[in-house]
């Protein structure tokens, strides 16, 4: 019979650990959110070995009395909160008191600390939750925490760790939310030693965002501001529909200055942008919800980026407004998609003056503007053909029509077939990229101009990680500073792309690719095939549309994109008569 029992003190701080602290970026949280409640004006911060080997964070905070340290490690400890009512009110960062204990139970932990006016500071050392030292400090203003070997005593869970650079990404996205949630505090970054941000403290947030997004970002951001509306305010950035990303990483959401994850919220911006986006590609946005603390529930999950709203429709029909108000959308400024009716279209937001004058003038085919397509469709080596799949007598003559600018139809084997042009482009040029990689690698198209990028950390830990293969695939790149890097080249397929754009696409689909666990390689390949393949849209002339069913029918995989979608359909004559009912 097993007997209920007590579990050992040591144990029950090891599993509320674990509630607490899941990795290195964790640790900076809860230490970035200690210090921000204690009213620091600076912050450094320093991590090595990707915060599993250590994280440092001091700040010129209000310190801990010499006779509260040690209770400072006690769980459910806090000087935040006294009763249910402080909970229901709180403005401070944490509350629960669990963060200190739960750190230095998994960890080697030292804190120095001074509290104005006494005339020594502390120092205290504890080691898996067991205090070896306290004794006297030097008395420098704030509070200095070190915490080393993190998960030493936890093997499963350090097991579980991340790579160094993952787990540095992952730090660096934690500390970029502050960044811009705090303008009012200055920052320094260090990474193994490098200096990775060190930013004065402002009160402008356009300035913060600046120095976080760059300027080629910044020049087209629209304010986001409203009145107060009963216990809601709304305030931030958000960036006009030109200028976008292929993830939303860069979209943020502060309650209160608490950087949150909530899907209602997101749910507004993509109501609010609609069809201005093309499919797939999301804003830049800082927005800040100042909510009276009895409409808000922040104790929702240790980790605290959840929070319960007391009436989610109204925050996410306020926002939407707001959004709406700012980005103040022409009909016509609409990505439209292919195939949809433009009577339907036009049902979608209500007419504005001028948009007949619009119409007639954009929509006439005299004045399109049509971009051209790249002439590389046939591959400059052949490939070797799908067994079964040859180019038929007469080829050359078959007709190619292209319907909605995104279809091809053609007759092949006395078949109709109808090719996604975008899709199959995709496949060729993956295809292409792999055969290169086999080689000698994909040939670079220098520019004429070299370009800085500014990178975020996701992007600047993709490029460290896998830089031999970047290259590989064409790109010309070279760090320039902790967070900008030099583009000298990028692959021929995409000479048409905005330098700057293009890295950072590929960065954030190969990302994608990488999480959904695909093999680096392939998921560059796919990264780089989607961004330079010709897009849905795109007017094309025959000879092209030949080359496009040529070079796909030479393909290894000539039916799937390299994300599985489908690049060709085939209809029969029998297909045909079936679906008219002639049998």
């Amino acid at each position: 019979m097993k007997f209920i029992k007590i579990l050992p003190e040591g144990l029950i701080d090891r599993i509320a650990a674990g509630e607490v602290i899941e990795n290195p970026a964790s640790v900076v949280k809860e230490l970035l959110e200690n210090s921000i409640d204690a009213r620091a004006g600076n912050i450094e911060i320093a991590i090595s070995g990707g915060g599993k080997e250590e994280i440092v964070v001091v700040d010129d905070g209000e310190g801990i009395p010499k006779d509260q340290v040690e209770l400072a490690f006690c769980r459910h400890a806090t000087s935040k909160i006294r009763s249910w009512e402080d909970l229901l009110s709180t403005g401070t960062m944490g509350f629960r008191g669990e963060a200190l204990p739960s750190i230095s139970s998994v960890s080697f932990m030292e804190m120095t600390t001074y509290y104005d006016g006494e005339k020594t500071g502390t120092r205290i050392r504890i080691e898996g939750g067991r205090q070896v030292f306290l004794g006297p400090a030097p008395p420098k203003k704030g509070c200095g925490i070190s915490v080393k070997n993190l998960f030493y005593n936890v093997p499963a869970r350090r097991k579980f760790l991340k790579s160094d650079l993952s787990e540095k990404r992952r730090v660096s996205e934690v500390i970029r939310r502050y960044l811009i949630a705090h303008p009012e505090v200055s920052f320094k970054v260090s990474i193994d030693g490098r200096e990775a941000n060190n930013l004065a403290a402002s009160d402008d947030l356009m300035a913060r965002l600046e120095s976080v997004w760059g300027d080629a970002v910044t020049i087209c951001l629209i304010s986001l501001e409203s009145p107060k509306i009963g216990p809601l305010q709304i305030r931030g950035f958000v960036s006009k529909p030109e200028s976008n990303r292929a993830n939303r990483s860069e979209i943020y959401f502060f309650v209160n200055k608490r950087p949150v994850l909530e899907r209602a919220l997101f749910g507004a911006i993509t109501a609010s942008y609609g069809r201005s986006l093309p499919p797939g590609r999301y804003p830049y946005a800082a927005i800040f919800l100042d909510i009276d603390t009895p409409f808000v529930d922040i104790n929702v999950h240790p980790a605290k980026t959840e929070v319960r709203f007391a009436d989610e429709g109204f925050i996410f029909a306020t926002l939407k407004k707001a959004l709406d108000k700012a980005l103040a959308l022409p009909v016509d400024l609409t990505f439209r998609s292919p195939g949809m009716p433009e009577s339907f279209q036009r049902l979608q937001q209500p007419p504005q003056p001028g948009f007949a004058a619009r119409k007639d003038l954009f929509d006439s085919r005299e004045f399109a503007i049509r971009s051209q397509p790249p002439a590389h469709f046939t591959p400059d080596e052949p490939v070797a053909r799908q067994p079964g799949i040859e180019s038929p007598p007469g080829y050359a003559e078959e007709p190619f029509l292209q319907i909605f600018d995104t279809y091809i139809l053609t007759r092949l084997n006395g078949e109709l077939v109808i090719i996604d042009q975008h899709t199959a482009h995709e496949r060729i040029l993956f295809e292409r990229t792999l055969d290169n990689f086999a080689r000698s690698g994909s040939p670079s198209q220098k520019l004429l101009f070299e370009e800085r990028v500014r990178l975020t950390p996701e992007e600047a830990a993709l490029i460290q990680e896998h830089a031999d293969l970047l290259a590989r695939a064409g790109f010309d790149c070279s760090s320039f500073g902790s967070d900008e890097i030099l583009v000298s080249g990028l692959p021929q397929e995409m000479s048409r792309s905005a330098p700057g754009g293009a890295i950072k696409d590929v960065l954030a689909n190969y990302a994608a690719n990488l999480k959904e666990g695909q093999e680096s390689k392939k998921a560059l390949a796919a990264a780089v095939a989607c961004k330079a393949a010709v897009r849905a849209g795109e007017r094309l002339s025959r000879p092209q549309m030949k080359g496009l069913l040529d070079g796909l029918l030479r393909c290894r995989e000539p039916y799937r994109c390299p994300h599985g979608r489908p690049t060709i359909v085939t209809l029969s004559r029998n297909d045909l008569e079936k679906i008219f009912k002639r049998k």
